[in-house]
């Protein structure tokens, strides 16, 4: 059995690989970054862990973050244009509320172009 976090992490992911164009079908949807390949040629979105806040003693505000990356690691205006690709597509299903530029560091290689987007799951 899962918890309610890791099922609406997977809807998530859901909605982001529902979201994705066929041109952005070599796009990557993980909650693991290790998986991220040596570059990112075609993209990738990690779903990461939720950060939780509790308000009152019964009320949990669960903000999701999603990493947005691509390579290639030497030329950040191709990262971007594909990063912006990527989020044009997926942003509008989550109602994403932030988009902060970011660095991604994969298992292999140089760090990659990236930007953190997040989201507040409404209760």
């Amino acid at each position: 059995m899962t918890g309610p976090r890791i099922e609406r992490a997977a809807a998530i992911a859901d909605t982001i690989r529902a979201a994705l164009p066929d041109d952005l079908a070599d796009v990557l949807v993980t909650f693991d970054g290790t998986q991220v390949p040596q570059g990112a040629p075609g993209g990738a979105v990690i779903v990461l862990p939720p950060r939780l806040t509790f308000p009152t003693y019964t009320q949990t505000e669960t903000t999701w973050e999603v990493c947005v990356t691509a390579g290639p690691f030497d030329n950040h205006m191709v990262a971007w244009d594909r990063i912006d690709q990527i989020i044009a597509a997926i942003a509008p299903g989550l109602d994403f509320t932030e988009a902060e530029p970011s660095a991604f560091q994969p298992t292999a290689g140089q760090a990659l172009s990236a930007y953190v987007l997040t989201y507040t799951d409404p209760e």
